[in-house]
């Protein structure tokens, strides 16, 4: 099975959500930069990425844009639940690089879920397995330092060197791009 960089993902049906965004939706391409959506400005998009990456971009403390997250190929994307009620966004979603998206309104979710028992279903596991992913991703960075943190990427995800850029992977990792240089260094000479 393949290991998604959004452990959320595994678990969850992503067929029926291609096919849900797909049957309702439109194909949307980005170039590198672009929004999808704004850190408090209403939304309400989702969908899944088809091709090339997104970055979640949060307000961190001590600089502006932080990366809190990716989504690639395949993956869901949104500031969801947010989205369903074409409330504020909590953070930005920009392609990081030339991408193509399908977008869904997602404020035809609420109904769905409630004349639907199967989307209902998925939505519930959704927002279970993303609420589980949370919690463990935010006690790994609080119990392991930036050389353990940049370890634990790459081992579970190693294409992401080839994908990202790494000063967006330091960003990820919450660090200087000068310290993971650092890190790497001192991992070849060991």
């Amino acid at each position: 099975m393949k290991r998604h960089f959004n452990t959320h993902l595994e678990g969850l049906d992503l067929q029926f959500w291609h096919d849900l965004i797909e049957s309702r939706g439109k194909l949307v391409s980005l170039k590198k930069g672009e929004h999808l959506c704004r850190k408090g400005e209403p939304t309400n998009v989702c969908g899944y990425v088809k091709s090339g990456y997104l970055i979640y971009k949060i307000e961190g403390i001590e600089k502006p844009d932080t990366i809190g997250g990716f989504a690639f190929v395949d993956a869901l994307w949104g500031d969801y639940p947010n989205c369903m009620r074409n409330s504020p966004a909590i953070f930005d979603i920009v392609a990081g690089r030339k991408t193509e998206v399908w977008t869904i309104d997602a404020t035809i979710l609420p109904t769905l879920y409630k004349e639907d028992h199967n989307a209902c279903q998925q939505g519930r596991i959704f927002m279970e397995l993303a609420y589980n992913s949370l919690l463990r991703r935010s006690c790994a960075h609080i119990s392991n330092n930036p050389t353990q943190r940049y370890l634990n990427l790459v081992r579970e995800h190693p294409q992401i060197e080839q994908d990202v850029p790494q000063k967006e992977i330091a960003e990820y990792l919450q660090i200087d791009p000068i310290t993971l240089c650092r890190i790497k260094k001192a991992l070849l000479k060991q």
